[in-house]
């Protein structure tokens, strides 16, 4: 099954709408305006059913939960190395590009969960989610939500520390003027 995600959604928005190929609503998604922290998923009849929340904000340990039970934890955020999350107590494990959103998520070295951009209708940006079962479509999303909205790339300090990555001071047009 495949659910999908407007990423312009996922940018500014508090509310998000999940969908399936038909573009029937699956799951609504809110973010709490007081704790930005907290993401709660609601199914078409407007019951919760699962919530990611920071459970640690000192060692920055988030936990999701289905129906009220913790059903896995994420230790930490990488910020360095950008290809690896691993969610423990459900034991799976998260491997590609995050940065690009698009991964995929296996147990016990089975693939269950795929995430990758895709253009929705209109030309809109979006995430695509393949799922092999069902089951796993509320946890699954609220990872998604998660780490596309919480992965953050290193910054970089102001222009002036650019010009010590560059090699040659000379710009790159001047190269190629006519002689």
């Amino acid at each position: 099954m495949n659910l999908y995600i407007r990423k312009a959604d996922l940018a500014v928005g508090n509310i998000l709408v999940i969908t399936n190929q038909s573009k029937e609503t699956m799951f609504i998604a809110g973010r709490d305006k007081n704790n930005p922290f907290l993401i709660k998923l609601y199914n078409r009849l407007n019951t919760l059913i699962g919530e990611i929340k920071l459970k640690n904000n000192f060692l920055k340990i988030y936990s999701i939960e289905i129906n009220g039970e913790e059903k896995a934890t994420i230790n930490a955020l990488p910020m360095i190395d950008l290809k690896f999350v691993y969610l423990s107590k459900a034991n799976w494990s998260v491997k590609g590009n995050l940065v690009e959103s698009n991964y995929h998520v296996t147990q016990s070295g089975k693939e269950i969960i795929q995430v990758q951009p895709t253009i929705l209708y209109q030309g809109h940006l979006g995430l695509e989610m393949s799922f092999d079962n069902l089951d796993d479509g509320p946890m699954g999303t609220l990872l998604a939500i998660f780490l596309d909205k919480y992965i953050k790339l290193p910054t970089i300090a102001p222009k002036a520390d650019l010009n010590n990555f560059v090699k040659s001071k000379t710009p790159y047009l001047n190269n190629f003027k006519n002689k």
